[in-house]
């Protein structure tokens, strides 16, 4: 038997959860990822479960509570520089890419 752990509003958030669960090496399970689509121009509220095998329930139910108490704030500052280099990176080879189609 399986026990939901986690209710996500979307699918990323399940993989996320699912993927911190697998660090602690605790198989989880996705169910209901691809209702989100069926239901049109309706909010889609409830329908992505992360579950896991009912022996692995109490830690993973903690794992999860663990992670949603984590601050976002506390990012290491070297991912926070790393992410502004890709940043920076990625916009000056926009403005390269614009500058050199206005030459052609």
């Amino acid at each position: 038997m399986r026990t939901c752990v986690y209710r996500a509003g979307n699918a990323l958030d399940a993989h996320l959860i699912k993927n911190v669960l697998a660090q602690q090496d605790i198989e989880a399970y996705i169910e209901g990822e691809y209702l989100q689509g069926g239901v049109g121009d309706l909010q889609a509220i409830d329908l992505i479960r992360v579950v896991v095998d009912d022996s692995d329930k109490t830690q993973a139910k903690q794992i999860v509570a663990d992670w949603e108490a984590t601050p976002i704030d506390e990012t290491p500052e070297i991912g926070v520089r790393r992410i502004s280099q890709i940043g920076l990176l990625i916009s000056g080879t926009a403005l390269v890419l614009l500058f050199l189609g206005m030459l052609l």
